[in-house]
């Protein structure tokens, strides 16, 4: 007899709800509501306990990542119901198959009580065309088994040997599968770690009180740790952006060096310049801009830099997460891409293949991975070097920081990345301490 199904629950009406999908397929089931219900769910799997969560409210990224850890390290598997707007990219990341109703949730536990590894391995052709459309992709083949049409519009696993096992109604074996298709196979790699750094160096440039650092010191603080930084010179005198924008050559850009105002919300703080003349005239203007903008604003100067081509711009953000991981939120930084809310999170480290499904989700994905698939793996592989060094640096130094922030970062006509813009979050660490000692 198989054990009940610890379905923990954040209210009472969830609670209900899961007795009566669990009683229509005939799964047992124990719905126990908790105040702590992530909590609770760790304790249970960790017990050895089939467990489920359903959540009026959601769950954070931090206890996402400790339930995955826990289902792991039992070799077990815990659906997810989340019923707010939450979005599941990042629990399925973690292994985790979220869905956004207790139907569903109920169901990946009776496709989990199947002895096959790959539930979604089964033939449809026994079922009506109208339940084969709502499965869809959600199968594939060769088929382990197959699903019928059972009594009161359910949809039941026959395997090989014959035994029938009622599962959900067509729409919720369909949400079922793809959930625990787009969480199989996850897994957490180690953080990796950029050989040659100089902690010294970086140390100097984060250390002091909680703040956020100008671009500049950003990326100074970045530098040791070999992301793509364009060749610019911090100018602090209308000849200086004119001499160093004749280095460089032109055309050129000049932008503003500020803490207190940032590019992405003051993008017209920067122009493109084609002659020192024109360098010298822009560093007036930004610097007269800026001033009129904030009164008390920090100005250091503008950058100088080679005026490049981007074909996409991406904007990404980091933190460090207490249980371990890197949380990256990762989308697209032009107007198009922040008005439409075009972006997804995920943990890092992770593997190319998981990165390529975290990038798919993004609606633009195509203007990433666009090309053969030797030219998605190159792009996949590009910008996942530059994640995997933003992460290390992340991991390395999160007990100081709070956050980094690129934006944006640039896909060139080339194919090379570039990060234009970068802002690290210093928190209070080096504060405490001094109050400590």
């Amino acid at each position: 007899m198989p054990k009940a199904w610890s379905m923990v629950c954040d209210c009472p009406e969830l609670a209900v709800d899961v007795a009566r999908d669990a009683e229509r397929i005939g799964l047992s089931v124990e719905a126990i509501v908790a105040d702590k219900p992530a909590e609770t769910a760790i304790v249970t799997v960790s017990a050895g306990e089939p467990t489920a969560l359903a959540l009026e409210r959601g769950i954070t990224a931090d206890q996402g990542v400790q339930l995955a850890e826990a289902m792991r390290a039992r070799e077990a598997t815990v659906p997810l119901a989340i019923m707010g707007p939450q979005p599941l990219g990042l629990l399925h990341d973690l292994g985790l198959p979220a869905v956004h109703e207790t139907g569903p949730m109920v169901a990946i536990a009776g496709l989990l009580e199947l002895p096959t590894e790959h539930p979604w391995a089964a033939t449809t052709k026994e079922l009506p065309s109208a339940d084969r459309i709502r499965l869809g992709d959600s199968v594939s083949h060769p088929a382990e088994g197959r699903f019928v049409r059972i009594d009161d519009g359910l949809i039941a696993h026959v395997n090989h040997a014959g035994a029938s096992c009622p599962i959900g109604t067509p729409r919720d074996v369909a949400a079922a599968l793809r959930a625990l298709r787009a969480s199989h196979g996850a897994s957490r790699p180690k953080v990796p770690v950029v050989q040659g750094v100089e902690a010294d160096a970086v140390l100097d440039t984060i250390l002091g009180p909680k703040r956020a650092l100008s671009d500049p010191a950003s990326k100074a603080a970045l530098g040791p740790y070999d992301v793509p930084l364009p060749l610019e010179e911090l100018c602090a005198t209308p000849s200086r952006a004119a001499s160093e924008a004749s280095r460089i050559g032109f055309p050129a850009r000049v932008a503003l060096a500020s803490p207190d105002l940032r590019l992405w919300d003051h993008p017209d703080l920067s122009a493109e310049v084609f002659s020192a003349a024109q360098a010298r005239e822009a560093y007036r203007q930004i610097l007269a801009l800026a001033k009129s903008r904030s009164k008390n604003a920090r100005l250091l100067g503008v950058t100088v830099s080679e005026s490049t081509m981007a074909r996409t711009l991406l904007r990404v953000r980091m933190e460090p997460l207490p249980s371990g991981p890197v949380l990256a939120e990762i989308g697209f930084a032009d107007p198009h891409g922040r008005a439409s809310g075009d972006n997804t999170q995920t943990v890092l480290p992770a593997t190319a293949r998981a990165l390529e499904r975290v990038l798919l989700r993004l609606r633009g994905s195509s203007l990433l991975l666009e090309g053969s698939a030797q030219e998605r793996k190159q792009a996949v592989s590009a910008i996942g070097d530059v994640l995997m060094r933003l992460a290390a640096f992340v991991h390395q130094w999160r007990d100081q920081i709070e956050a980094v922030e690129v934006n944006p970062l640039a896909i060139l006509v080339g194919g090379e990345l570039e990060v234009r813009q970068a802002c690290v979050t210093v928190g209070d660490a080096f504060s405490r301490s001094l109050h400590a000692g």
